[in-house]
Parts: structure tokens; C-alpha cells; sequence
């Protein structure tokens, strides 16, 4: 599946790793709309969920289905 989002990646790509979870990501950004959005968390709360967790600094976030990763 693919999910039709353009992704931007910096040079350089931080994070703290936890169990599930990215947590102060840096250096990722998601094109919505006309606007370039800052990821700061990707998480997976329940593994037989399929869905993988996209949030922004400003609290904002979306869903997506594992099988498109």
C-alpha cells in the first residue's frame, strides 16, 4: 500500500528510542496541504493494531496502516 504523503528528510536524523516508540524526532517533515510539518513522534501503541502513529510538535497526528512501511 502506499499512502501518498511526500516525506522530506534532513541530513541529519535524531531521536530518542524507547520501547514502540521515537520520541524528540528531528530532521523529518510531512507535506500537508501547502505546508511543510515537523514529525516529532512516530509510535506503535499495539502491534496487532497495523497502524503506525505520526505526530507533529504541535500536537497534531495521523494514522497510518503498517503495511505501507
Amino acid at each position: 500500500k502506499k499512502i501518498g504523503k511526500m516525506v522530506q528528510y534532513g541530513t541529519e536524523i535524531t531521536a530518542y528510542v524507547e520501547q514502540h516508540k521515537m520520541k524528540k524526532l528531528t530532521g523529518v517533515k510531512s507535506k500537508e496541504l501547502l505546508l511543510w510539518i515537523t514529525i516529532s513522534e512516530i509510535s506503535i501503541d499495539d502491534s496487532s493494531s497495523g497502524k503506525i502513529y505520526f505526530k507533529s510538535a504541535t500536537g497534531i497526528g495521523k494514522s497510518f496502516p503498517t503495511s505501507a512501511f
